[in-house]
């Protein structure tokens, strides 16, 4: 009796559950259906889901599986249905215009149209939903009119000028488009970032053509009309920018600058840009003309570093600079920081002029001197004193000094143990041991590496280890590995001579040995240290002729990619490169970066914020 009595309430519980289930049941069913395309079977679920529920929802999926099968009498019974249940709700005319305009009944579906706008109450919601309504059914121009009614009649200020533009943009007309984005940004300036997102979405600026010229056009006229408005010369700058066109957007900075007295600050944002960019003249110019304004202030001083630094990016870019004017920059770089100090804001300035000195003077004592008087600040925080103690390793190193940079690297590796410029020292350290050809205390160093929390720490120390183990020799010669590590010291010394002289007798001495494919890549690295970029291309591409399975491959497919696509301006090339790495090596640590360049090239919208809303307000 009790488990009768059990089953029975049991009974009671899961009866609701399973009547509740079953709409859900027929709604994914009818989903299912429809995006199967078979409208006849969807419809027999939502026609029994909408009698008993009948919602927009319902209503709108019954309405397509209707238009799908174009059963028009159907639909236009079920819009009918829907207008009595909601006769002040203008979307349903609209639905009836278009199922009318469908069947041929143009003037009967104008009519409902117009019965649909008249509908439209003087507020915004209703405007929206009437041209949302319109839009839907891919009548623009009705959705065009809604809106300009709405700009009329609705008395609270509000614009429509955002979604205007949209439609126009959908309709191919790029005048009006413009016009209706500037027209909002001379309501309200706020919408400047919407207004770029979207003009981005609709243009190319990568490309001149009729649209950009078109643009620029109206910003142009608008300034002329409204001088003193700047929201359009700004825009104007954000254009040329988009173009790459710094030398244009320098003109315009500079103009608002000496008309609004900005006091240099946007003339500074523009020199990062165009740093960024690898335009060094027209960065150099930004921080000219910020220092010819002769103020005392921060963006001064800002820009007496910002003007050495780009001339030294412009100077260590070249391939054979002037030995005067690196002379003449390491003097402006003594004198800079002779009268701001050296201090925090400063020190990258010294390490910069340390580089210099060290390895493009060959002055070694003096690029000592400087980074280790800049280590004794009192200001100096632990962190980047560590990274100056690697960056003097370094100097030690290239000077031959192997021990002392090695003593150094020590020291950054036990201070910051647990941390990524710990790992660096120590890879650095390895590197120092496998120069010297103390091999396997270098691979004891490199095993722990292998594990860094910096990829790319671990697949340079990965690497470096498999290229001991295997090049070793089973009887333990380390004669080639040897002759190796004593070539690739002598290129990062920067002694390329002595250090191809070394790969030479290697490659004499011992022909075909499994360090082939490493003694190409060192001739590369020495080929693009001297600009000889079409030599260094053929170096790689040697390595993936001759060793199609080795480590190597996805270092030097991605390095043609880059070489191809920054040096040499062979974006077609680049993306063969790049392909091949996705589809050859779908492990190498250098897939994400290849997926991003190949979508670059190939034109691509990458992933982006989202797509701004409407504004709502005017």
């Amino acid at each position: 009796m009790k488990q009768l009595l059990r089953t029975i309430l049991l009974l009671f519980v899961l009866l609701p559950l399973g009547v509740a289930a079953q709409p859900g049941t027929d709604e994914q069913l009818a989903a299912q259906y429809f995006q199967q395309g078979d409208y006849e079977r969807a419809i027999l679920y939502y026609e029994k889901l909408y009698k008993q529920q009948p919602t927009e929802y319902y209503y709108e999926q019954l309405l397509k599986s209707q238009l799908g099968l174009n059963d028009l009498e159907a639909a236009q019974k079920l819009v009918k249905d829907r207008m009595r249940r909601n006769d002040d709700d203008p979307r349903y005319p609209i639905d009836m215009g278009s199922v009318l305009k469908l069947a041929g009944q143009s003037d009967k579906a104008s009519k409902e149209f117009d019965k649909a706008l008249k509908m439209m109450r003087p507020d915004q919601n209703s405007v929206r939903t009437v041209a949302n309504a319109f839009t839907r059914v891919n009548e623009l121009d009705l959705a065009l009119e809604a809106y300009e009614r709405g700009q009329r009649n609705v008395k609270d200020g509000m614009t429509f000028h955002y979604e205007m533009a949209n439609l126009y943009a959908a309709k191919g007309d790029v005048q009006r488009m413009v016009n209706a984005y500037l027209d909002l940004l001379t309501v309200n300036e706020g919408y400047m970032q919407a207004v770029q997102n979207a003009l981005s979405r609709h243009m190319d600026f990568e490309v001149a053509d009729s649209r950009t010229e078109l643009l620029r056009t109206e910003l142009l006229r608008r300034i002329q009309r409204s001088p003193q408005q700047s929201i359009f010369q700004e825009m104007l700058i954000w254009m040329y920018i988009q173009q790459k066109d710094l030398t244009s957007a320098l003109v315009q900075c500079k103009a608002m600058d000496k008309r609004f007295n900005e006091g240099g600050l946007r003339m500074m944002e523009l020199a990062r840009i165009a740093s960024a960019n690898g335009d060094h003249a027209t960065a150099y110019k930004c921080y000219e003309y910020v220092l010819g304004l002769g103020r005392n202030d921060a963006t001064y001083y800002q820009a007496r570093v910002g003007a050495v630094h780009t001339r030294y990016l412009e100077l260590t870019g070249q391939a054979e600079p002037l030995r005067a004017d690196l002379l003449d920059l390491d003097q402006r770089m003594a004198s800079t920081v002779s009268e701001l100090g050296m201090n925090k804001q400063t020190l990258d300035l010294v390490s910069e002029r340390a580089h210099l000195q060290a390895y493009y003077l060959n002055d070694h004592a003096a690029a000592v001197a400087l980074l280790e008087q800049a280590m004794e600040l009192p200001s100096i925080d632990p962190k980047t004193k560590g990274q100056m103690k690697l960056e003097l390793g370094d100097v030690f190193l290239i000077s031959g000094d192997i021990w002392e940079a090695s003593l150094l690297y020590s020291q950054v590796d036990l201070d910051f143990k647990y941390d990524v410029l710990g790992h660096e020292a120590r890879l650095r350290n390895a590197k120092v041991s496998f120069y010297a050809g103390d091999f396997l205390w270098a691979q004891a160093q490199l095993s722990v590496l292998k594990a860094s929390t910096s990829k790319l720490i671990a697949n340079d120390a990965m690497e470096l280890s498999l290229r001991i183990t295997d090049n070793m020799g089973a009887d333990s010669n380390a004669v080639p590995l040897s002759y190796f590590a004593r070539g690739e010291l002598l290129r990062v010394q920067h002694r390329y001579d002595e250090a191809l002289l070394t790969l030479d007798t290697l490659d004499n001495e011992y022909p075909m040995h499994s360090l082939g494919d490493d003694v190409l890549y060192e001739r590369y690295r020495i080929a693009y240290a001297r600009r000889q970029y079409a030599q260094a291309a053929a170096y790689l591409d040697k390595v993936l002729e001759l060793y199609p399975n080795d480590i190597l491959v996805d270092n030097a497919l991605i390095d043609l990619g880059r070489l191809y696509e920054d040096v040499l301006k062979d974006p077609e090339k680049a993306k063969g490169y790049y392909e091949r790495l996705l589809f050859e090596q779908t492990g190498s640590i250098f897939v994400p970066e290849a997926r991003d360049r190949y979508r670059k090239l190939r034109g691509d919208q990458l992933e982006g914020p989202e797509a701004p809303k409407p504004p709502t307000h005017p």
